[in-house]
């Protein structure tokens, strides 16, 4: 099922079950998940009010292919700032734990820019294509541009992770569920530093909206690239920190995203 209609189902909240297109391992990609969750969560905030930030926690496994259900709490929705809480669960359990804060913009003395900066080129580096019995099912419904960092399971020596991302056959508006989406894309940096094959699995996952989409010049479509760079901060123990950022193709910083990741080698 499109990207699209998976949203509008979330929103709805009709007939929910997401179809194994969309699986990585035995579990739905943590992306999707997120990103539904989200996109119910938008339908009770003023559609004005962006969001700024949005704290998930994957405490158990979802599956494709198996009915859920959507659920959200207002915590508060004050005159500038918004803050709901949002859940889904399967098989009578909280499976995905979203709280998502939006806040309008406010007259302030206070000014200080990320600057744009200076990209790699498009179209020069390594590309990564959907691989059935190789690369997890939900792969092909985007597409990627490796910049910097190696394939998953190669025993690289590097902790950085870069390159380009975008939603595979599809142009619509890009919003903040596709923007969820495309950040969770990429395979965790970790991953390229194994030697052989091991699980591994999102604990918790924090994005901070730099610059919301809303605000750019130019809207965002779902087939423009994204530039996605990540680092391990530290890892030891059966546990990776890292953090990403997140521009457009224009250089401009648009999120900040920090992972607790479980490894299980």
């Amino acid at each position: 099922m499109p990207f699209k209609q998976l949203l509008t189902a979330a929103i709805k909240s009709e007939a929910l079950s997401v179809d194994s297109s969309w699986g990585q391992g035995r579990t739905l990609f943590g992306g999707i998940s997120a990103s539904m969750v989200l996109a119910n969560i938008r339908e009770s905030v003023n559609q004005e009010r962006p969001l700024r930030s949005i704290s998930i926690n994957f405490s158990g496994q979802a599956f494709a292919d198996t009915p859920f259900k959507l659920q959200q709490q207002t915590l508060s929705n004050g005159k500038s700032i918004s803050q709901i809480n949002g859940q889904l669960l399967q098989n009578d359990r909280i499976v995905t734990q979203v709280c998502a804060c939006f806040g309008d913009g406010r007259e302030s003395s206070l000014n200080v820019n990320s600057p744009a900066i200076e990209l790699p080129t498009l179209g020069e580096n390594q590309r990564l294509g959907y691989m059935k019995g190789l690369t997890p099912e939900f792969v092909q419904h985007f597409e990627f541009e490796y910049t910097k960092g190696q394939l998953p399971f190669s025993n690289s020596p590097l902790n950085e992770l870069a390159g380009w991302v975008r939603f595979k056959n599809s142009k619509n508006v890009l919003t903040e569920a596709h923007l969820i989406a495309l950040i969770d894309a990429w395979p965790p940096t970790v991953l390229q530093k194994l030697k052989s094959f091991a699980p591994c699995a999102t604990v918790s996952w924090n994005i901070e909206i730099v610059q919301p989409i809303s605000h750019l010049n130019e809207p965002l479509l779902t087939d423009d690239w994204l530039y996605y760079d990540a680092e391990i901060k530290q890892a030891h123990h059966g546990y990776a920190h890292t953090e990403a950022k997140i521009y457009n193709a224009e250089g401009v910083l648009l999120a900040l995203s920090r992972q607790l990741i479980a490894v299980y080698d």
